[in-house]
């Protein structure tokens, strides 16, 4: 009779366990189906396995994907690394195979959408104080140039001090040629066939930045110099 008690008892346990996963809800429509895993008022929160039309198997918060995990298609390609509200953001890889070939994408997602293999464009690595707001932007996907502006702020009396670039040294990359224009209160310098990443350091008389630039493309980059 305690053998026969005890057994009804787990029984009941495990029917209680099926009914407290079975409403745990998951949001995300490709992955609804079955779940077990972590669960808090009443959605897939912590660590859990939920599998659908796809499968996926991680981090969740609030019913979606959330954190690090794995989520696979049915066809067999999957994507592990970190996600937000259900979409891949931050580090991660795609691996897709097609006729039994494997392929993958290392890099970083935005809002499920692949950005690059760096996780920022370029970064400022060094300015001194004297060399105000600089502007870095991508003009063109095709070329491979950095274009380098640099100008005096204007003075007490009106004017912009003329400022030129003074040497430079390249640190990482290489270019393939370089020219300059000079103008009354302004210089261009222009490196053409730029291997990237490309990282250098411009000095402007005492003044000097230091870029690195990680995207292939075009860039222009204006410095304004408080001389």
């Amino acid at each position: 009779m305690k053998t026969l008690y005890f057994f009804l008892f787990g029984l009941l346990a495990i029917n209680s366990v099926s009914a407290q996963k079975s409403d745990c809800k998951v949001l995300l429509d490709s992955i609804q189906g079955t779940y077990t895993g972590d669960c808090k008022n009443g959605k897939a929160s912590g660590t859990g396995k939920s599998e659908g039309v796809h499968t996926y198997d991680g981090e969740f918060k609030n019913g979606l994907p959330e954190g690090m995990g794995k989520y696979t298609w049915a066809n067999g390609d999957y994507f592990y690394g970190t996600w937000k509200r259900g979409k891949k953001e931050g580090k991660g890889q795609m691996h897709q195979f097609e006729n039994g070939v494997e392929s993958m994408i290392d890099g970083y997602w935005k809002n499920d959408i692949f950005r690059g293999e760096y996780k920022d464009a370029y970064v400022i690595q060094n300015q001194t104080t004297d060399i105000n707001r600089v502007e870095i932007s991508k003009v063109s996907n095709t070329d491979r140039t950095v274009s380098v502006s640099v100008s005096g702020l204007k003075s007490d009396q009106g004017f912009n001090s003329r400022v030129v670039m003074t040497g430079y040294a390249i640190t990482r990359g290489t270019y393939v040629s370089k020219s300059n224009n000079v103008m009354t209160n302004s210089e261009i310098t222009i490196f053409r066939g730029v291997v990237f990443p490309f990282r250098a350091m411009f000095n402007f008389g005492q003044s000097i930045l230091e870029i690195e630039i990680f995207e292939e493309g075009g860039w222009d980059v204006i410095v304004p110099v408080n001389k």
